[in-house]
């Protein structure tokens, strides 16, 4: 029994994630400049809560064809509308820059071409600036509030890398809506603050044992501890990443237009999110100033 117990207790062998530290850097580099390259050109597709406009979600049961809708807004006097039709045809949303006159417009030609309205909202310009600083500001604190955490839980290296690493993953959260052209509105900023919070508990997992280790051993080499470390909690984050990548994919699936943006953006934050525990976080460590735990205290005389 001693024997059977001593050899369930045996630790795993640590992969060697550290030495493929320098491929993990150059790809994030690499995505990075990628998203640069996204927004410069191509932009964001700025929704209803950011641009300002109106917004007319209507259902037909004998399905709708864009070009006839759009014929029949250019006639109600809304030619410069958006439409797009989804629901296997059955369902149209229409955006459009204007104020209440315009949503009436819209409102009149979807009932005239016998639609049901089942959502309209009308948001100005001035609101939808707030909602532009406010999304803004949000994404930027919550970033600098995990900076903040990590620093006074851990040490000044363990604050830094956790936050160059969750403004690495809001960045290509950014990036992912750049190149996917999906509307980029309040939702997606609630998905981009959900993932930096879910890959920061990733992270604290992976920074914690590290911190233990080296606290029983202060002499043991770094990047022996870092290996150890993300390799006895990797199975915990994949496990956690997994059950959270069904739950989102799921809603991708069966959620409709209304959830997709939400649930693709959550998809591909939490898996940029694990990698980036795993192959970003932890191994910045190596390259960071800083100290990774407190002094010792000196005796007393």
């Amino acid at each position: 029994m001693a024997i059977i117990s001593s050899s369930a207790a045996t630790p795993p062998v640590a992969f060697s994630f550290v030495r493929l530290r320098r491929v993990g850097f150059a790809v994030s580099l690499a995505l990075l400049l990628l998203t640069g390259a996204a927004v410069v050109s191509g932009g964001l597709a700025l929704g209803l809560d950011f641009t300002g406009g109106v917004l007319v979600e209507a259902g037909r049961a004998s399905g709708w064809a864009a070009s006839d809708l759009r014929a029949a807004l250019a006639a109600a006097g809304v030619a410069d509308a958006s439409v797009q039709i989804a629901g296997d045809g059955l369902t149209a949303l229409v955006r459009a820059g204007g104020d209440a006159a315009t949503l009436e417009a819209i409102r009149g030609a979807l009932t005239a071409a016998d639609g049901v309205i089942r959502a309209a909202e009308a948001v100005g310009p001035r609101v939808s600036a707030e909602l532009l600083r406010d999304g803004a500001l949000a994404s930027v604190s919550a970033v600098a509030a995990i900076a903040v955490y990590v620093w006074l839980r851990f040490e000044a290296r363990f604050g830094l890398a956790a936050f160059l690493t969750t403004l690495h993953d809001v960045a290509l959260m950014v990036g992912f809506f750049a190149l996917s052209g999906l509307t980029f509105d309040l939702t997606s900023v609630a998905a981009m603050l959900a993932v930096a919070g879910y890959s920061i508990n990733d992270t604290v997992i992976v920074f914690d044992r590290i911190r233990e280790t080296l606290a029983r051993d202060r002499a043991a080499p770094l990047p022996g501890v870092i290996d150890r470390a993300i390799t006895e909690t990797l199975r915990r984050t994949l496990m956690t990443s997994g059950t959270t990548l069904m739950a989102s994919v799921t809603l991708m699936a069966l959620g409709g237009p209304v959830l997709f943006g939400f649930a693709a953006a959550v998809t591909v934050g939490v898996a940029l999110g694990t990698l980036s525990s795993i192959f970003v976080a932890a191994p910045l460590l190596l390259h960071l100033p800083g100290a990774l735990i407190a002094p010792l205290a000196e005796p007393r005389a």
